[in-house]
């Protein structure tokens, strides 16, 4: 006992010194994240429902930021300026394409497009920084941080969904990138400072010259014209998405942007405080302290006053945003580990020094407060708080540190509720909108997507869609323009996947080679492809999927392969598991009813040779397990999907499995249906194959238990 408690402790012990490894490679080169949650402690289960459930405050929630417009168009609106930004609808993008939102997506860009870009004269390409929620501009100059964004999440989109779903989004992003380039206008009166107001920049006779990246320094500016180009913002300094405009912009400008990623890492060494890593919001080129300018006709300041300090040399709103952002350049590129990973614990060990629960939202760089002249205000109020926004920041750059403070800083937040301070004073969407970036961070859901490896096979009218880089999942079984399978995104869960049975040898999470982590195309045509898993680091397994289609009946044949990796025998099983929607359908197949267990849990009813089902709704997830006769159907909105496979011996499954499973997840959200084949002994080397046939027609009739459905799966299945 005394030698299984110590080996345990020593696995616990090596489980936690490799989670708290500095990286030395980044997202793009390994396509690993950490979840920093479950390093922590967290459950995965529990870690998933916390950001769908952050991610539906947002965007679905009472207090949400979304909202739709008719048909086609949605809008990101912060609530206490009554206006749309163009930094809430770039952030908005890049969070609907990172958790798959494409509907969310597309309404953004639409509303994006339609009322914010400016589509001819000298702006043209740029994006009005703020509009009123009926579109109506409140200002014709942009903010270059939105234009960041904006191109980076069109990138991704078009590397997840391609460009022939309506939006050519690699030719929207395109399109910006060469607006962006510099080139003459001549200013408007008072137009300086991007519409932010303040400055000015009219006193500038005759043509200048616009851009977002200033020529000379390679640096983003603060705004693309006006006195705004004159100098940056560091928050808007994010190096890994010039690397994505390199790698995946196809404009020929690959060069430029690697060197901008360059440069950039250069400036955040200079413009943050080497005590406390706090820095300015906004700043000069060079990392310096803005200096307050003087326009003509303003009053000279009487001898012996003491300059007016200048608070956007002070850490505050925009600022908050630096941490979290020097942590995706740590997780995507990590060109400049090192340094990122001791500033992360710079930074986090000032705070802690302030109080993991107490340190406030604003400080002057040097860690001191600023005056009350110097605070800024946010909808009405001036006061220093503890912005749940600066928490999950703060939080994030747990992301890059190998300090045992950081869980601190992850607990708060974890905790921490998202509600109305005692004054009244609630920001729905800047805060709202960083603690979902945090917790995308800190779960490993923060992530370089590159062009899909996706590949389609048809059937006649029937089209599969497979994803080689997504755990080879199915992601959609279409007849005509008709989906059965759920397209719900929920982090974990969609599409059709495969795993190894028994569940109790890899518990939960399902094992990411299987089925999150890319598999290798080995043969693809119109009619088949053949692809294989990694190795199993845990298990000492591979997967290896076929499918083609069989010309005869047209179905697409599923050969699903276990290969033993390993130096000892293993017992294995295969399983898919396919995701449909729990909206009214009806599930059925053939099997004695009282031998579905456990009985009761979901009511199945025997009637015409089969037992039926027709999802209901429940507080809780539910699973059965029954002893089928080698099919599993599903019938909806005009559709049956019907799925063979060998029909096992009641003593063929692993052990507490079954030839057939359903699991229902709670809510009306989705359903999962399951199959198994035999638990087999694999020598070293060995490789079992497990074959189903999926089946999908069209089915005019109503969902409903009859003999006229069975009768139609008998001339499958026979």
């Amino acid at each position: 006992m005394k030698k299984i408690l110590f080996l345990s402790f020593m696995l616990l012990m090596t489980a936690k010194i490799s989670a708290y490894t500095p990286w030395t490679k980044g997202g793009f080169e390994t396509g690993k994240y950490r979840n920093v949650f479950v390093e922590m402690g967290y459950r995965p289960m529990e870690v998933n429902a916390k950001l769908r459930q952050v991610f539906n405050d947002v965007f679905r929630g009472p207090n949400k930021v979304y909202f739709e417009v008719g048909d086609s168009l949605g809008y990101i609106s912060d609530i206490k300026n009554h206006d749309a930004r163009t930094e809430g609808m770039s952030y908005g993008m890049m969070i609907a394409v990172q958790m798959d939102e494409k509907d969310i997506f597309d309404r953004l860009w639409r509303w994006s497009k339609k009322y914010m870009q400016h589509q001819d004269g000298s702006r043209k390409g740029y994006f009005a920084w703020s509009c009123k929620t009926d579109g109506t501009r409140n200002a014709d100059g942009a903010a270059s941080d939105g234009e960041l964004y904006f191109i980076t999440s069109l990138i991704f989109a078009s590397n997840r969904w391609g460009n022939d779903t309506g939006i050519n989004y690699k030719a929207e992003a395109q399109h910006i990138l060469d607006c962006i380039q510099p080139k003459e206008y001549t200013p408007e009166p008072r137009q300086g400072f991007g519409g932010f107001g303040g400055f000015g920049g009219g006193q500038q006779q005759g043509p200048q010259k616009m851009y977002l990246i200033d020529p000379e320094t390679k640096l983003i500016t603060f705004t693309p014209d006006g006195f705004g180009q004159r100098f940056t913002d560091p928050s808007y300094h994010i190096p890994a998405f010039y690397e994505v405009w390199a790698k995946w912009a196809d404009d020929g400008r690959s060069d430029l942007w690697n060197e901008c990623a360059a440069k950039s890492r250069e400036f955040l060494h200079k413009c943050i405080n080497e005590q406390t890593g706090l820095n300015a919001d906004q700043c000069q080129f060079d990392g310096s302290e803005m200096q307050m300018p003087r326009f003509p006709g303003m009053p000279q300041r009487p001898q012996g006053q003491a300059p007016r300090r200048n608070g956007n040399n002070n850490f505050r709103y925009d600022s908050w945003r630096v941490p979290m952002n020097i942590a995706l350049d740590y997780e995507w590129s990590c060109k400049d580990g090192e340094w990122q990973r001791q500033y992360g614990e710079k930074i986090q060990n000032f705070l802690y020094s302030q109080g993991v629960d107490k340190f406030v939202d604003q400080y002057r760089p040097d860690g001191t407060l600023p005056e009350e002249s110097e605070i800024l205000q946010a909808g009405g109020f001036r006061k220093l708080r503890h912005s749940i926004g600066f928490v999950a920041t703060a939080a994030a750059a747990s992301v890059m540190c190998i300090h045992d403070k950081s869980k601190e800083f992850v607990d708060h937040l974890w905790n921490m509720k998202h509600e109305p301070f005692e004054d009244g004073y609630f920001d729905a969407y800047y805060d709202g909108l960083l603690r979902l970036f945090a917790f995308m961070h800190l779960s490993g859901n923060y992530r370089v997507i590159p062009p899909a490896n996706k590949f389609k096979m048809k059937s006649g009218d029937v089209t599969l869609t497979i994803d080689a880089d997504n755990g080879g999942k199915i992601l959609s079984l279409k007849y005509k323009d008709k989906e059965v399978i759920s397209q719900s995104r929920f982090p974990e869960s969609f599409g059709s996947t495969f795993w190894t049975s028994p569940q109790k040898e890899w518990n939960w999470p399902p094992v990411q080679e299987f089925d999150k982590q890319p598999y290798t195309v080995e043969q693809q045509s119109d009619k088949h492809i053949a692809i294989t898993s990694e190795v199993s680091q845990r298990l000492n397994l591979r997967i290896g999927k076929d499918i083609t289609v069989d010309p005869k009946d047209g179905a697409f044949v599923i050969t699903y392969s276990i290969k033993n990796e390993g130096r000892e025998p293993r017992k294995v099983a295969p399983w898919e598991i396919t995701r449909v929607t729990n909206d009214g359908g009806l599930i059925f197949f053939d099997a004695p009813l009282g031998g579905i267990t456990p009985a009761g849990l979901m009511n199945f009813k025997a009637q015409n040779g089969a037992v039926w089902y027709q999802p209901d709704e429940a507080n809780e997830n539910r699973k059965i397990n029954a002893d089928g006769k080698g099919w599993l159907a599903y019938c909806n909105k005009g559709l049956l999907l019907v799925k063979k496979f060998n029909d096992l011996k009641p003593s063929e499954p692993a052990p507490d499995e079954a030839e057939i499973q359903v699991y229902v997840n709670r809510g009306k959200s989705y359903i999962e249906l399951e199959s198994q084949g035999a638990y087999t002994t694999l020598a070293p080397a060995e490789k079992l194959s497990w074959t189903v046939r999926w089946y999908l027609l069209p089915y005019d009739a109503a969902a409903q238990p009859s003999s006229a459905l069975v009768k139609k799966i008998n001339t499958i299945v026979k």
